[in-house]
This record gives structure tokens, C-alpha cells and sequence, in this order.
């Protein structure tokens, strides 16, 4: 059931993108730090979205890299204080 559901929204949500995507195919100029270029408003939005979710993502998975180093030293201490009671 899960597994339909997540297909259902993958679906929609593709959808979605080609509907925005075909609305929006005016040119624009980005311009960068060193640099400047001439691209569609989808393409720019799919390259803004991506470089959004990869920034989310590596913020999640560093957060979630540090809470499990700070859970791994609480097991060890409580561990050795376990060790220690009589």
C-alpha cells in the first residue's frame, strides 16, 4: 500500500514538472560570480530545485551523522557507568 502511494505521488509530482515546465519556457540571463548564461526558466528552476535538495540533503545527513557520534559516546559512558555500579 505504502509502495502505491509513494508511485501515485512520484507520478503527480512528474506531472506537475512537464506542466510547469512547458508553461515556462521563456528565456532568461543568469548571471554568476564569473560567469553569465542564457537558459530557459524551467531549466533554471529543475537546477535551482536540484541544488536546493542537495543542500537539504547534506544538512540532514551531517545532523544526522553527528547525533549518531554523540549517541555512540552516551552508550559508551553509560556503559562504563554500568560497569562501575555493583
Amino acid at each position: 500500500m505504502k509502495a502505491i502511494l509513494v508511485i501515485i505521488t512520484v507520478v503527480l509530482l512528474v506531472l506537475l514538472a512537464i506542466v510547469v515546465g512547458s508553461r515556462n519556457a521563456d528565456m532568461i540571463t543568469v548571471n554568476y560570480l564569473i560567469a553569465q548564461t542564457d537558459m530557459r526558466v524551467s531549466t533554471f528552476m529543475v537546477w535551482s530545485i536540484c541544488a536546493g535538495f542537495i543542500l537539504g540533503m547534506c544538512t540532514i545527513v551531517t545532523k544526522y551523522l553527528a547525533l549518531k557520534v554523540k549517541v555512540s559516546v552516551l552508550t559508551r559512558k553509560l556503559n562504563k557507568l554500568a560497569k562501575v555500579a555493583p
